[in-house]
């Protein structure tokens, strides 16, 4: 049978989404297996996956996507498994901001 490329991606995406759903439920099987005064509702996932699965707050938003102070391109998730990408790690990389911030009072 001939596969087609359009085949191969949604493959891919398939073994991705299963991934992940997978992480998810491991993450959630881990906190519900500790007893309830244990329960972070974060941690790491076989030593390096990252989850968190509390209401995400601004600053974690903050720090997960648009984090000036760090010059990680990957970042853990505010909410959920896995990384995301640090922009303004990209932009600094790329020269389009300055690799100094301004200093916040959090």
């Amino acid at each position: 049978m001939l596969r087609t490329a359009r085949d191969e991606i949604d493959a891919l995406l398939w073994i991705i989404r299963m991934a992940v759903l997978g992480a998810l439920v491991g993450a959630i099987w881990r906190e519900l297996s500790k007893p309830p005064s244990e329960r972070k509702w974060n941690g790491l996932l076989l030593g390096f996956v990252p989850y968190d699965l509390r209401v995400p707050t601004l600053a974690r938003l903050r720090d997960s996507y648009f984090n000036t102070r760090s010059s990680a391109l990957f970042t853990s998730q505010p909410v959920g498994v896995g990384w995301s990408v640090n922009i303004a790690a990209v932009l600094k990389r790329l020269g389009v901001i300055g690799t100094r911030s301004r200093a916040r009072s959090d």
